[in-house]
């Protein structure tokens, strides 16, 4: 504020100097001065909150460009897990029919596997639960699952969890099933998914699918347990989101 004094007391005093002209056309130079003490604590206060507001909207402007970013990665995350269970389904398919380990591929089966992956685009909007049943119809094998199907994203998850173990189960361990029990506690949902296949003669390393799995889950907050020995199990623990 333009004339204003603090003195040693830290009051604060504003003066202001002004002519004025009497009745007789005399010229005065009048001085006054008023205690703004109060106005200019209040002033710096709301100077002070002002700052913080303002650092305030550009902190929300970048947790919205990062929750924009994450959204994002997200869907280019899930389609691309997507094409790669597909493409993973169609490769199974294919070894099957030119091994001949199933008797019920046949060409038929494999043309329609590969041609779900031409047209990516269009089946892309199927839920996860659709995608795994169509695969595992297509493969011959039988899914069963046990307890309550979880609700809306986190039912996605273990659709798409038990998609990537149908993936890895045709393709490695030659099963005819797929089994997941479901258990479900206060803050969320736990499930295990095994299938009847050979077990794993090593260490199962995480790749491709399964790697894409992890980052999915643990983006929603879920953990996922990979068991090699002494029969492949996958766990994972999804949030009620």
């Amino acid at each position: 504020m333009e004339g204003t004094y603090r003195f040693p007391d830290n009051t604060i005093w504003q003066f202001e100097k002004t002519e004025v002209t009497d009745r007789y056309g005399e010229t005065y130079i009048q001085l006054t001065a008023a205690d703004v003490t109060e106005l200019c604590h209040v002033l710096g206060l709301l100077f002070e909150e002002n700052k913080r507001l303002a650092e305030d909207e550009e902190h929300l402007q970048r947790l919205s460009e990062n929750v924009e970013k994450i959204a994002r990665e997200k869907e280019l995350l899930t389609a691309k897990s997507a094409m790669h269970d597909n493409l993973a389904a169609s490769i199974i398919v294919m070894k099957q029919y030119l091994s001949g380990d199933f008797g019920g591929i046949d060409v038929e089966t494999v043309l329609r596997e590969w041609e779900k992956n031409i047209v990516f685009r269009e089946v892309e909007h199927l839920s996860e639960k659709e995608k795994l049943f169509a695969s595992a119809r297509s493969s011959g094998v039988l899914v069963q699952i046990e307890g309550k199907e979880p609700p809306g994203k986190a039912a996605e998850m273990m659709y798409a969890a038990m998609q990537v173990c149908l993936n890895n189960a045709l393709q490695y361990a030659r099963a005819t099933e797929l089994e997941a029990n479901v258990f479900e506690n206060e803050t969320g949902y736990t499930v295990m998914i095994y299938n009847n296949g050979q077990p794993p003669e090593r260490e199962i390393r995480e790749g491709g699918g399964l790697t894409n799995l992890r980052h999915r889950i643990e983006t929603e907050g879920g953990r996922m347990l990979v068991q090699s020995f002494p029969e492949f199990a996958l766990v994972i623990e999804i949030p009620k989101i």
